[in-house]
């Protein structure tokens, strides 16, 4: 399964985007979207899972979920926009008692990703205001029986 990952659009979405989203079959958008036609656009591309971001009022705020957990493949997914640092989160998704092979966020602006125990971690960056000195990014996740894998794409 290939998976587009992308967050902080802030009501931007470069038209790279959809050249880079070609041929994958869901994306998941880690927040801060800025307002809606910013899903419809990627919809025409796949189906889309959002969350809402720090920076989303009303109406993405009464649409869309905080954190939202399900599975992708055989893995179970969390899709969230921040992530204060893995060790932390992973303790939070205890106290939840929830578990998550996968977490999808965002809110930092920088793409990176890393592992904890056994989560993944993946920040695909911003598609509209990177900051550091970066470009804008998104990532793309391939998602096999046995592996994930994660490209990240610079724009």
């Amino acid at each position: 399964m290939r998976v587009g990952l992308i967050s902080d659009t802030h009501g931007q979405l470069a038209p790279e985007v959809f050249d880079l989203f070609q041929g994958v079959e869901l994306i998941l958008h880690a927040g801060d979207i800025g307002n809606e036609q910013i899903i419809t656009e990627l919809r025409a591309l796949a189906p889309v899972r959002a969350v809402y971001g720090n920076t989303d009022r009303f109406p993405l705020v009464s649409r869309y979920k905080r954190i939202d957990f399900f599975m992708l493949g055989k893995y179970c997914a969390c899709l969230t926009h921040i992530v204060s640092s893995p060790k932390t989160f992973a303790y939070e998704l205890f106290k939840m008692n929830k578990c998550a092979d996968l977490v999808i966020f965002g809110h930092t602006h920088r793409a990176e990703q890393s592992r904890f125990k056994d989560i993944l971690f993946i920040n695909p960056g911003s598609a509209s205001q990177p900051r550091y000195g970066k470009m804008r990014s998104v990532a793309l996740m391939e998602i096999e029986h046995t592996e994930v894998k994660v490209e990240f794409k610079y724009f």
